[in-house]
């Protein structure tokens, strides 16, 4: 047909400004400029602003429907059918905010009554994965401190009902891990419920990954705004259970730059939850955990007990089996420096067979902070634990050999006092091995 190879000519006003398509579903925002709904929901949930104004627009914003475009858009489309154009349908007008305030609030009966408790957190679960503005709402509802505290009591009930509360567990962490934990509320929460500690504990020590990964991250959530005595005082057994996240980590070959999921991670499985990135999840859970640790090992107690529970050797393992994500690595290292005061700490260090090698090998490797807490730990072995088989390893590995590297980069001032520091310490043992270039190294430290 002579039609087909015609070009259509198509309103400018036809498009959204964001998209440059045909608005199907055109919204006109308090700015006075229409875009299509999808768009512009999308747009407001990165960018609090209208894209052609740059007049602030609160994410909850009146959007109000076009119907006059819309009728006219449909118009047009029926009038160029035959070139193959088809018809916008009319959409259906979303539910209002007060309709979905109320829906939250019935929903939230699922603490209270055991009747269609599965089905109501399925449909909370889907009301969040709709986006950020009815998650927002449901923090506002306080749908999270009612899943907290329901996550409290099936797990302290879970001996007596058994299997039959885990799977409300399930749900309940990954609806919370959806629409999170507002900042100016963690604090109260664990001040108001000794319980929940406890709670989270528990699920750490469970065998579902995904769900521990959850659980980190709700940790963080919980502890990154609370009082630093509440992470001063962690348990054992929380830092063994995180711990015990990371080696799972490490155990199942996970690549955290392309994390695939195991048949083992599949359980409990949804049409919702297969829609969440397990793989994000994961490296939420992994640098959450880190975080953790990171903060709990300011202290010398704290210090005590992570070295006995083995965490030196399970970072050295997590970082030699990862392969380049910076803030992962930036923690790794700070950790380690920390472990690495203590007398134990270090000679776990030194035990492990790639623990200086991996050190070595990420300095000038990730960034300037963990250049600086890779040669933190090298400072710390090569003062205090100054025996002839690391100062051998040390030049085996290439650990001098790096460090002549730092002095002769474009790097921090500080950064080069360290690495001379280190080579000065042991100079005398340095030049006694034929692969180090005695001359070289002389000229460097003295420039």
């Amino acid at each position: 047909m002579d039609h087909v190879d015609e070009e259509i000519e198509i309103t400018n006003y036809f498009l959204c400004p964001i998209s440059l398509e045909i608005m199907k579903d055109p919204v006109t925002a308090v700015s006075g400029i229409t875009y299509d709904r999808q768009s512009i929901v999308q747009w407001l949930e990165k960018v609090p602003s209208c894209p052609v104004t740059k007049q602030p627009l609160p994410l909850d914003s009146d959007l109000t429907p076009n119907h006059t475009l819309r009728r006219l858009i449909q118009h047009w489309c029926d009038e160029n059918a035959t070139h193959g154009v088809a018809r916008i349908p009319t959409p259906r007008a979303p539910p209002g905010k007060l309709n979905i305030v109320e829906e939250i609030k019935n929903l939230k009966k699922f603490v209270v009554e055991a009747s269609g408790r599965e089905d109501r957190l399925k449909k909370l679960e889907v009301l969040a994965m709709e986006g950020e503005t009815n998650r927002r709402m449901m923090c506002e509802a306080g749908v999270h401190r009612s899943l907290i505290l329901f996550v409290v009591k099936c797990t302290l009930e879970e001996e007596e009902e058994g299997q039959h509360l885990k799977g409300y567990v399930d749900e309940s962490l990954r609806l919370l891990h959806l629409i999170g934990v507002p900042l100016n509320d963690a604090r109260a929460l664990l001040i108001e419920n000794d319980q929940i500690l406890e709670s989270l504990t528990l699920i750490l020590h469970q065998q579902d990954f995904i769900n521990k990964a959850y659980t980190v991250v709700l940790l963080r959530n919980l502890t990154g705004n609370a009082s630093s005595h509440i992470v001063e005082r962690f348990g054992a057994e929380i830092l063994k259970g995180i711990l015990g996240f990371l080696k799972d980590v490490v155990i199942s070959s996970f690549n955290l730059t392309n994390l695939s999921v195991s048949a083992t991670l599949q359980s409990s499985s949804s049409s919702v939850r297969s829609k969440l990135d397990r793989s994000l999840v994961i490296k939420r859970g992994v640098t959450a955990a880190l975080m953790i640790l990171l903060e709990s090992s300011s202290w010398c107690r704290n210090r005590t007990i992570l070295v006995d529970l083995g965490a030196v050797s399970q970072l050295i393992d997590l970082e030699i089996s990862y392969s380049g994500e910076k803030r992962t690595t930036e923690l790794v290292l700070g950790i380690l420096s920390r472990l690495c005061c203590c007398a134990d700490g270090r000679a776990e260090m030194l035990a492990h067979g790639g623990g200086i090698a991996i050190v070595t090998k990420r300095v000038l490797w990730v960034s300037t902070a963990a250049d600086d807490r890779a040669l933190s730990i090298l400072s710390t072995l090569s003062k205090f634990s100054p025996e002839n088989a690391v100062v051998e390893e040390m030049v085996c590995i290439g650990t001098v050999e790096k460090l002549c590297y730092v002095l002769r980069a474009n790097c921090d001032f500080s950064l080069k006092e360290r690495a001379k520091e280190i080579l000065r310490e042991h100079f005398d043992d340095w030049k006694k091995f034929p692969c180090i270039d005695v001359p070289r190294l002389t000229k460097l430290l003295s420039s």
